[in-house]
């Protein structure tokens, strides 16, 4: 009973962080634990030195997430913010590319506090700022792009941290390669794209590593889209028809599911389905199908693109042609 009660105790005062938010940090003031089989089992000591090699171990071998107490929780949380902020302020000093990669992954680290937090004022606040940022670093240094969504690739944050940001840095190098946009409106859409599956945050993470899911999971996995409208209205700067982008970014999904399953799509009235959703929709679907996940491997780049092109050339001919050419261009550099 008496180790029950320990355990329960434990676990009202740790909370979740990713694994690579401990590089920002030297050591813990107290254990840090993995949770494994349905128990916490301690993984790191206090004080003791937090390595590279231990990160990118714990990783690939237990998993995305390591469980810390909560006043190292808050000194993390604080520390993170301190370092981008600092970076914010120098970003158009030094080198881009190492500004770039760094940034991102201090943003994804904050992403992930945000995914533990969605309704937390400041923090999406805070999230918010320092990606329009981002955004702009990408946007005054279009040399970069492909170093820095490499970059994110390499990095070990859990796919639906990773995925938004990688869709989001090829839609915004794409929208600027096509001219059809201005800068304000390809950060806009940036920022939207980015954004889009905060609503995932009502997911339980062990979800996400499943191949088939009940039907009720399906429904909640369904709902995040909307979900993630609702988190974000009235508290981002984002427009109305913003974020009914992100209400809709699921428009390819629908066809795609259509086409796969001979059925119909959701109704064409129920969706925004113009250029800036498709867009946003097929570097969605190219990211993910392109990426490992727990439960599959990833196709090649021309068979995610063959895929695209069954739901996507009818409606956006021109502009299926010009994602074919950008992105042959931008992965063979």
């Amino acid at each position: 009973m008496k180790d029950y009660l320990e355990k329960h105790r434990l676990a009202l005062k740790l909370k979740p962080v990713s694994i690579g938010q401990l590089s920002i940090i030297d050591s813990l003031r107290k254990s840090a634990y993995a949770y494994i089989d349905g128990e916490f089992v301690e993984a790191l000591r206090p004080n003791e030195g937090i390595t590279p090699d231990f990160i990118r171990n714990f990783a690939r071998n237990t998993s995305s997430e390591i469980y810390v107490h909560s006043e190292d929780y808050a000194e993390l949380t604080e520390l993170l913010q301190e370092k981008l902020l600092r970076l914010t302020r120098s970003l158009s000093i030094g080198d881009p590319q190492k500004n770039g990669a760094r940034h991102a992954h201090l943003i994804s680290l904050q992403m992930a506090n945000l995914y533990q937090d969605p309704f937390n004022d400041n923090l999406l606040s805070r999230q918010f700022q320092s990606s329009q940022n981002f955004g702009n670093l990408l946007l005054n240094n279009r040399e970069i792009h492909r170093f820095i969504y490499q970059t994110v690739r390499r990095q070990s944050h859990h796919y639906t941290i990773a995925q938004p940001l990688l869709s989001s840095i090829l839609l915004l190098s794409f929208l600027q390669s096509t001219g059809l946009f201005s800068e304000k409106e390809t950060q806009g859409l940036f920022l939207t794209s980015y954004f889009k599956d905060i609503g995932m945050s009502f997911i339980p993470r062990e979800k996400f590593e499943l191949a088939h899911l009940n039907d009720f999971d399906k429904r909640v996995f369904s709902e995040h889209a909307e979900n993630s409208m609702r988190i974000l209205k009235g508290r981002t700067p984002l427009a109305p028809h913003q974020l009914e982008l992100i209400k809709n970014h699921h428009y390819l999904n629908y066809k795609i599911q259509a086409l796969v399953s001979n059925s119909k799509s959701a109704p064409e009235e129920e969706l925004v389905t113009g250029l800036e959703s498709a867009m946003l929709s097929a570097l969605d679907i190219l990211v993910a199908m392109t990426s490992d996940r727990p439960y599959r491997k990833a196709v090649s780049m021309f068979q995610a693109l063959e895929l695209l092109k069954r739901v996507l050339s009818d409606e956006h001919p021109q502009e299926f042609k010009s994602l074919v050419v950008f992105i042959r261009h931008f992965f063979s550099r």
